[in-house]
């Protein structure tokens, strides 16, 4: 099945501030970057309305998304849904965009344990199918006012938190809040555990100032999130009226396996360092040095 990718034409008649002059900037600025992949229109429209349509920090979004996504295997390569990997890590967390945006338009990315044996869990697997899930989503859904992000930590232990690599975090934080075509608007925890001191003493070191803002860290699923998202935007797991979680999962699960295509013809639009203008990137100019990292004491 080939992926339906969401309307260009569409694209422009919902955004007034998207113009054509600024997309054919962008591509014909493309064309200059012997280091970057060849990517089309609808790719660039969605970095210039996540980055508000500003055509400089459309070009570092684009090249800091290109450069992560090369020197991160463990995320974004050996992406193929009906791997032995990814197919046991569709039975241990599920990831999917809810059906309703938000009253802003935002779309609203739900996230939570399907088995919570934390002898299963590979912090690593998980954020690779929370990315396939949103790089999916854009390319089908196209552009929004905005993207929410919710953690559902109910069943998560002490044991899911000593498997959560200190520079896994670092690096899909920086992807998260540099790289990714996204409008970030909020970010919430519900369920939360009596041990979030210890989740967010991993997290906290490579949270900008505009993440830490919209955190917002939920006891239980209608403690203040209401104020943030209707109850009928929710899953019912969260207090909402949208359904089950596992019956809005299960639907989309089928949309990510019937997609194989597209995950795996995404692992080569990569970077090309031996061609990169001046100096080469490579991990350590990245990320810093994996060395310097210490070990969490969560004891």
């Amino acid at each position: 099945m080939s992926l339906k990718r969401a309307n260009i034409l569409n694209e422009y008649k919902k955004n007034p501030d998207l113009k054509k002059e600024d997309v054919e900037s962008i591509l014909g600025w493309l064309k200059m970057q012997p280091h970057l992949p060849s990517i089309d229109e609808l790719q660039v429209i969605l970095f210039l309305n996540a980055c508000y349509y500003s055509n400089e920090a459309t070009k570092r979004c684009i090249d800091n998304f290109y450069t992560i996504r090369t020197h991160c295997p463990e995320f974004f390569a050996n992406r193929n849904p009906k791997s032995k990997q990814l197919k046991e890590g569709l039975d241990i967390s599920l990831h999917c965009p809810l059906p309703k945006l938000s009253p802003e338009g935002y779309t609203i990315f739900y996230n939570s344990f399907i088995n919570n044996n934390p002898d299963f869990f590979v912090f690593n697997t998980t954020l690779k199918l929370f990315d396939m899930v949103a790089s999916l989503h854009l390319q089908e859904y196209g552009t929004s006012n905005g993207h929410i992000i919710i953690v559902d930590l109910e069943g998560c232990t002490l044991t899911h938190v000593m498997k959560l690599g200190l520079l896994s975090m670092k690096k899909y934080l920086i992807y998260l809040q540099d790289a990714i075509p996204f409008r970030l608007k909020g970010f919430h925890f519900v369920n939360a555990v009596p041990f979030m001191d210890k989740i967010m003493a991993i997290m906290k070191p490579f949270m900008k100032k505009e993440l830490m803002d919209m955190l917002q860290i939920h006891t239980s699923p209608n403690t203040n999130l209401f104020n943030s998202i209707p109850k009928e935007c929710l899953p019912q797991e969260s207090g909402g009226s949208c359904g089950p979680i596992k019956n809005i999962f299960d639907d989309y699960r089928k949309n990510i396996n019937e997609n194989v295509k597209f995950f795996v013809e995404e692992e080569t639009l990569v970077v090309d360092e031996s061609r990169r203008p001046g100096k080469p990137k490579n991990a350590g100019d990245l990320f810093g040095v994996e060395g310097t990292f210490k070990k969490l004491d969560i004891d």
